[in-house]
């Protein structure tokens, strides 16, 4: 582990008072082995990205000493990019809301982002930014796109990520991101 981020009690209970407002939206909380689910496990469809590790329903909040290093809130109706617009109008001092997926939105804290995770492992690692190439496919990989040196949007991407990727490949069940990476990594033999 190079770093971590932990979210404040207070940032956390200000953003599950905000879901519950709403009656689609699910909120999720993870720290390093858990995934505390604040409704019944039915309410959420699991994604490659959001398996719930080891999935606790709980009533209350985790006790402020647990350490919750990621939080994400399931949207059940097609609402998520309304959603993921209402919770940064509500939490925008808090929180960056981006949409993760189909149905998820991501909940990070501000100046934290997958971008920023990179940045850190390539510091620590002393490989520039234009020697790191990313892939993505929702809106929760635009700072990675924008960040790398080579930002390479799935083919089935969001409109926005393709637009400022410095290439499109082919989609996720196709297995692009392996062809791509095997294309890379024979030009360099």
């Amino acid at each position: 582990m190079v770093d971590r981020e932990v979210y404040s009690h207070l940032a956390i209970r200000r953003l599950a008072q905000a879901v519950r407002t709403f009656p689609n939206l699910h909120l999720v909380l993870f720290d390093r082995t858990k995934s505390f689910l604040l409704d019944d496990e039915c309410k959420f469809v699991r994604e490659v990205d959001k398996d719930l590790p080891n999935a606790e329903r709980i009533w209350e909040l985790p006790d402020p000493s647990v350490n919750i290093i990621k939080a994400s809130i399931f949207c059940d109706d097609s609402a998520v990019m309304d959603s993921a617009y209402v919770l940064q109008r509500e939490l925008g001092q808090l929180f960056t809301f981006a949409p993760s997926g189909n149905a998820w939105i991501d909940a990070m804290q501000p100046g934290v982002s997958k971008a920023s995770g990179i940045a850190q492992l390539a510091e620590h690692y002393g490989i520039g930014r234009d020697e790191v190439m990313a892939f993505g496919d929702s809106m929760n990989d635009y700072e990675i796109i924008r960040f790398v040196g080579t930002g390479c949007a799935m083919e089935n991407a969001r409109p926005a990520l393709k637009a400022v990727a410095d290439r499109v490949v082919g989609c996720n069940r196709d297995h692009a991101v392996q062809h791509e990476l095997r294309r890379v990594l024979e030009s360099l033999s």
